[in-house]
């Protein structure tokens, strides 16, 4: 779930992302790929890279992928999304961070408590899920879970897209939290931020979306500043075919342009990522 891929050297790219055990409860693992052929796994992670908190942590009951990046030619930092039980809503989420023990096959925590923590915006969640350096410090793209939405009996989290800024990418302002993404009609929460910076300065961003008929899809937008982004009416990554792995959800799509210069999306299918994770060639013509 929420598969996020780094290159590890000019043959391998890694997919961190959260495993779920048969109670539901993810834990983050890896898969290596193939770079010049992904659809080849090369090895799985057999232990969690990150395992869940302690009990009655923010993080005690599971954890998913927010972003890794290389803060240095020697750290490679894990940003993550906790989640906790509680009693009169589905979960809380909260975001906390962790450090490359190694090459990067384990991670330890750099602090037991949330970087991103409750704030006005974010009194439910405030997952952050992609992150990049800056001049000034970092830039990241969360989503905010403000309320719950009862639909056929059930609540569901709302949440939308924010941007904040960090000096050292542990200690964030959410005062400074700037909204850059909300709900279109029908769609009652919009999520997973995936920002990239392109070779011009400007931005993409993947996202999210879930409907009131309960259709996961994703969308891609774009932005010259990384703050004001303007929604694509061209649909990039459509679903598959009747009865497929991807024919009722296409979500949590994350890019990355390889050494060689190819890019690719991975992606995961129906059932928010029970089915697996899938990879599309960027087609750059179109």
């Amino acid at each position: 779930m929420t598969p996020v891929p780094v290159q590890m050297s000019s043959d391998v790219i890694r997919l961190y992302g959260g495993m779920r055990d048969d109670d539901g409860v993810s834990r983050i693992g890896w898969i290596d790929v193939d770079s010049s052929d992904p659809l080849q796994v090369l090895n799985v992670s057999q232990t969690p890279a990150l395992d869940i908190g302690a009990p009655g942590m923010f993080d005690d009951n599971g954890v998913i992928l927010g972003d890794v990046i290389r803060v240095s030619g020697t750290e490679l930092r894990l940003y993550y999304v906790g989640f906790q039980l509680a009693k009169r809503v589905k979960f809380l989420a909260f975001t906390g961070v962790a450090a490359a023990v190694g090459q990067g096959d384990t991670f330890e925590r750099l602090q037991p408590t949330p970087v991103l923590d409750r704030a006005p915006q974010a009194p439910f969640i405030n997952a952050l899920h992609s992150i990049e350096k800056t001049q000034q410090g970092y830039r990241a793209w969360i989503s905010c879970g403000q309320s719950w939405q009862m639909i056929d009996g059930l609540a569901y989290p709302q949440y939308n897209c924010w941007t904040v800024t960090s000096d050292d990418g542990i200690a964030f302002d959410m005062g400074r939290a700037a909204k850059i993404m909300d709900v279109a009609p029908g769609e009652y929460r919009i999520g997973r931020p995936r920002a990239n910076r392109l070779q011009d300065g400007s931005f993409e961003m993947r996202v999210t979306s879930d409907t009131l008929d309960r259709r996961y899809s994703s969308a891609l937008a774009h932005s010259k500043d990384g703050l004001l982004f303007q929604r694509s009416p061209v649909e990039e990554l459509p679903r598959g075919p009747a009865g497929s792995w991807d024919g009722e959800m296409v979500c949590y799509p994350a890019r990355i342009d390889t050494w060689a210069g190819t890019s690719f999306l991975f992606y995961n299918g129906n059932g928010m990522g029970r089915t697996g994770v899938g990879v599309a060639v960027l087609d750059a013509a179109a």
